[in-house]
């Protein structure tokens, strides 16, 4: 269970940089703009820059909700002696912990994900609604981390212990 632990907090030392890495890329990409708009993210990819920032942000919104997702989340699940399953039955579990709000939605964040990653997407309204919808998930992605981070210390497997 110790190994089960320490990985636990390695994992969880990466969330925790992987979202304050997703939160920079928020600000930077972004630039505290409440609306996003077309002329807006037509001016951002005239820049190679933006272009970077574009990327930067699908790349670090991909892999905080892969982390959470594919490592973290199962590997939660078995140290709080809960059943692990399939995602979707994580998700599940995830929900019904409080851990997550709803299952649809991370559903939504990971074809969101596959979307952003794979797809060249050449229609820019599509693009913009994409980019609106990730930046909408990554305070999810983001509050998850947080949670997990909570439950795992209020049941007491947020460090290894030292007598073990």
């Amino acid at each position: 269970m110790n190994n089960d632990k320490l990985r636990f907090l390695q994992i969880t030392q990466l969330v925790e940089k992987e979202t304050h890495h997703l939160q920079q890329i928020i600000q930077r990409f972004f630039e505290s703009q409440d609306l996003i708009t077309l002329e807006w993210l037509q001016s951002k990819l005239e820049q190679a820059e933006g272009i970077d920032q574009l990327e930067s942000f699908s790349a670090k919104f991909s892999r905080l909700q892969d982390t959470l997702g594919d490592k973290l989340l199962p590997l939660f699940l078995r140290l709080s002696a809960e059943p692990i399953g399939t995602a979707i039955e994580n998700l599940y579990r995830a929900e019904k912990l409080g851990l997550i709000i709803d299952t649809a939605q991370w559903l939504g964040a990971r074809q969101l994900r596959n979307f952003l990653i794979h797809e060249y997407i050449e229609d820019l309204t599509v693009l913009l609604e994409s980019l609106e919808q990730a930046r909408e998930m990554s305070i999810i992605l983001i509050n998850t981390a947080n949670a997990i981070k909570a439950y795992a210390k209020k049941i007491g497997i947020d460090k290894v212990d030292d007598n073990k």
